[in-house]
């Protein structure tokens, strides 16, 4: 088959890159030919990022410029349009695809008569709305951005949640039935880490906003006698908040921005990985963790509630909670070590197989009878 995967934005270096990395390595592995529509970006530097060194070779690339705001306002709806116009000329200036399977924000899924698959990762998740308390000018804001993203799912034939935590969103939402598909997770390359243990507690993901690593920076202020790192990186539009979070860190507390793979290291030393984010739609670096021996301690809300249970860690819902679970941990050895391996052994559910398996008997219903494989 002809597949056309869209993801705009490369550049990103998050869990829905790792989603697309591995669509395209399913894709390919089954005899597929396969696109990918984006923005331009350093493919040498992605793969040496992630360690998929040769990922694009077989890969037909049809990218086209970065957007770039015309004016300062209304950015979401400039960027609506043009990644839209960007994705009708591809479509129209290539042959028909059998699929077009969309990895990132629905709102890029294109028109067309193919079949489609959409990864859905949260419906409509609107910043602003969950942050800001002037709902009513943001509400009245978003409404287009609303009803174009629903005119987009209509045209959907395969929705794949994410989790169940989002699964339940899009059923709410948007009022139809998705598939969860959980993301692929990296969890071999930790597998062979035999280091000892260390006062170490991370926290590790994309340093932005949502993610909350101000919350993870005063959990280090309570707690003197560990050392806590952030282990991540730093978009171009979130370098404020890096400097922020710079300016207030404690002495505790240090930032290794890195690819995970050339620190993975430092993640097997750490006992402790503590997850902020409020309403997480997954959680991949948790897995990731998890895999390398990390006791997770979650924030208790979103798809974190489907990973960690109290046999692998422990979640909070306020600061005190996570500062009482870090400091028990760090008391109680074996408690500690129950955790951890328990924790490795779970994560290997969540391996790039799982995700390659389901997404293989995705595609598998849209292949023509003398193709299909028995």
């Amino acid at each position: 088959m002809r597949i056309l995967i869209v993801h705009p934005r490369l550049s990103v270096k998050g869990g829905g890159e790792r989603v697309a990395i591995h669509s395209i390595k399913e894709a390919l592995r089954e005899g597929h030919e396969v696109y990918l529509a984006c923005e331009e970006f350093d493919g040498h530097e992605f793969e040496d990022f992630f360690g998929v060194q040769g990922l694009f070779t077989d890969v037909r690339m049809l990218a086209y410029p970065p957007f770039r705001p015309v004016v300062r306002r209304l950015v979401l709806y400039q960027r609506l349009i043009y990644h839209q116009l960007r994705l009708r000329q591809i479509l129209s200036q290539n042959p028909k695809f059998d699929v077009v399977l969309n990895t990132a924000d629905v709102a890029n899924q294109p028109a067309t008569k193919s079949h489609t698959v959409q990864y859905c990762y949260f419906p409509e998740s609107f910043s602003h709305l969950e942050s800001n308390s002037v709902h009513g000018l943001w509400e009245t804001y978003y409404l287009p951005a609303r009803v174009f993203y629903r005119s987009r799912v209509n045209r959907i034939e395969q929705l794949l949640a994410v989790s169940n935590f989002t699964r339940s969103f899009v059923r709410k939402r948007w009022n139809c039935e998705s598939t969860t598909l959980y993301p692929p997770c990296p969890i071999d390359l930790y597998q062979d880490l035999k280091g000892p243990k260390e006062d170490l507690v991370i926290t590790i993901g994309r340093i932005a906003p949502e993610k909350r690593m101000e919350v993870f920076l005063e959990i280090a202020l309570r707690l003197p006698r560990l050392r806590f790192a952030i282990i991540g990186s730093v978009a171009p539009d979130h370098e404020h908040y890096f400097q922020l979070l710079q300016a207030r860190a404690p002495v505790n507390a240090s930032f290794i921005i890195a690819p995970l793979r050339k620190v993975r290291d430092i993640i097997g030393r750490a006992k402790v990985y503590v997850h902020s984010a409020q309403n997480e739609h997954f959680g991949i670096a948790i897995v990731e963790a998890m895999a390398a021996g990390c006791v997770p301690v979650v924030n208790d809300s979103g798809g974190p509630r489907e990973i960690v249970t109290s046999d692998v860690g422990r979640r909070w819902k306020t600061l005190e909670e996570a500062v009482h679970q870090i400091s028990a941990l760090a008391k109680d050895e074996a408690l500690r070590r129950k955790l951890s391996s328990a924790a490795a052994s779970t994560s290997k559910q969540y391996g790039p197989e799982a995700f390659e398996s389901g997404l293989r008997k995705v595609l598998a219903r849209y292949e023509s009878p003398e193709r299909a494989k028995p």
